[in-house]
């Protein structure tokens, strides 16, 4: 079980454990309970904005790899260009003597 389902479930218990006990030790654990939601909803809208985040970066990288592969299939293109014309420069030198 989780941290976050084990306070879940102490956050219910507890007070039915601590019926007997006096208001003050009542208001204690509401006041535990309210927090421990408080920290939990915090904690779900961080991973919320966190999983946006995420998505974004991700979306980049998609973008960012697309990119690279575009340069590189260019590149591949550039070098095959700059081969031939040396070819046909060493042919053409080769001719003239």
């Amino acid at each position: 079980m989780g941290m976050t389902s084990t306070r879940w479930v102490v956050s219910l218990l507890l007070p039915l454990a601590l019926a007997g006990c006096g208001n003050h030790a009542l208001d204690e654990t509401r006041a535990k309970v309210a927090m421990l939601e408080k920290e939990l909803a915090e904690s779900r809208v961080r991973l919320e904005d966190n999983n946006k985040q995420l998505g974004e970066l991700r979306a980049k990288i998609e973008q960012h790899q697309a990119t690279v592969d575009a340069l590189t299939a260019e590149l591949v293109k550039v070098k095959v260009e700059r081969d031939k014309l040396k070819q046909e420069l060493a042919a053409f030198t080769k001719r003239r003597r």
